[in-house]
């Protein structure tokens, strides 16, 4: 339970508590010989209660299988549509030709708690 507290938290890898890795390996490679499919994942958590869960990784299974727009930078929106760069060309030229962020974007972000001054680095 604390684990997956964490990970609902954290910001990223460093935000997680250590792992015990060798035993993660040995339940990855007992998944691998037992054939343990994403579909099998789904089944299991919907079995255990966990609908919200499911829907999610079947998305994501049936996206991986579809696998038109998935590498590494690839990232779903809430309604799982894909955004990568073969349905979003990077069409960055030089200065002021990439992403440009709005005037009531950039004020949002300048009040962010955490945020850091570029003066203070």
């Amino acid at each position: 339970d604390a684990e997956v507290e964490a990970a609902t938290y954290a910001n990223g890898s460093k935000d997680m508590p250590a792992r015990n890795v060798v035993e993660d390996l040995k339940a990855a490679d007992e998944m691998m010989k037992r054939e343990v499919t994403g579909l099998d994942v789904v089944q299991a958590l919907i079995r255990g209660g966990f609908e919200d869960v499911a829907e999610s990784v079947f998305n994501l299974v049936k996206h991986r299988m579809a696998g038109d727009y998935l590498h590494t930078s690839a990232i779903f929106d809430r309604e799982f549509r894909v955004d990568s760069a073969v349905n979003n060309l990077n069409d960055y030229a030089g200065p002021k030709t990439g992403y440009q962020i709005s005037e009531e974007k950039w004020e949002r972000i300048k009040t962010i708690r955490q945020a850091v001054s570029p003066e203070s680095i």
